[in-house]
Parts: C-alpha cells; structure tokens; sequence
C-alpha cells in the first residue's frame, strides 16, 4: 500500500506539472516548472530579490542566479536598484511577464476545475489537510 501511495501522489505531480506547461506553452518559451515558481514568487512579492526565490523555494542560490539570469534573457523579469541594500536588485516582471503569469492564472483555474471534478467539498477538505499533512512531514527538520 505504501508504494501505490507514492506512487499517486508522484502521478498527480507529474500531471499537474504537463498541465500547466502545456497551457502556457513552456516547452515554447524555453522555460521550467522552476522558472514558473519562480515567477510566482516575482509576481507576489513587491520587493523580491533572489534572496527573496532562494528562501521561498528552499533552492540554492547557484540555481536560483542561473534561473534569474534566464528570465530576464527570456524578458519576463527586469532588475532594479535596490533602495536600501546596494549588493541587491529587486526583480519585477516585465510586461511579458505579466501576460504570462496571466496565462498561468487561468491554466490554474481550469485544471482546478478539472482535478476537483466530482469530489466533495468534505472530500477536498480532508485532501488539503492531508496534503498539508504530508508536506510538513517532509519539511525538514532544523535539527536534521
């Protein structure tokens, strides 16, 4: 039982993730599920700095460079001075970036639809606490 368990929830993953790139047609932009994350974070956070990336995605800052250094390339980010802190910029979408992040909304909205179909609302309920459940099991510990 425990294998078909995770077995499901790496299936709802993967399916998840081909929905949403291939509603806003990531293969094309030449971008990833982390690109996407990372843009979410830009686009909620008024002050983001790749610091800002780095503690939200629990990603190294190597990686998280690299994908800041791409998204401006692609013209979905811009950097900006930092007022208060001279070593940092502070990243804001472009006005591609926006339309994007649009296309992103509604892609979401559908498959929320489509993987909601037919359950309950007591049924998503004890998903999302069972969800939340599980992610917290799997946050790492800081005695670790």
């Amino acid at each position: 039982m425990q294998s078909q368990f995770i077995e499901q929830i790496i299936t709802i993953s993967e399916r998840y993730r081909i929905a949403i790139r291939s509603a806003i047609n990531a293969s094309e932009l030449g971008i990833s599920a982390m690109h996407v994350r990372s843009l979410s974070v830009i686009a909620k956070s008024p002050n983001c700095t790749a610091n800002v990336i780095v503690g939200e995605l629990a990603r190294d800052k190597a990686q998280i460079a690299r994908i800041v250094k791409e998204l401006v390339s692609a013209n979905l980010i811009q950097k900006y001075a930092h007022a208060d802190d001279k070593r940092s910029q502070i990243l804001r979408l472009t006005e591609n970036g926006h339309i994007l992040m649009e296309k992103l909304h509604t892609a979401k909205a559908k498959i929320n639809q489509q993987i909601t179909h037919g359950l309950t609302p007591t049924q998503l309920r004890q998903f999302e606490e069972t969800a939340g459940h599980i992610a917290d099991n799997l946050q790492p510990k800081v005695n670790d």
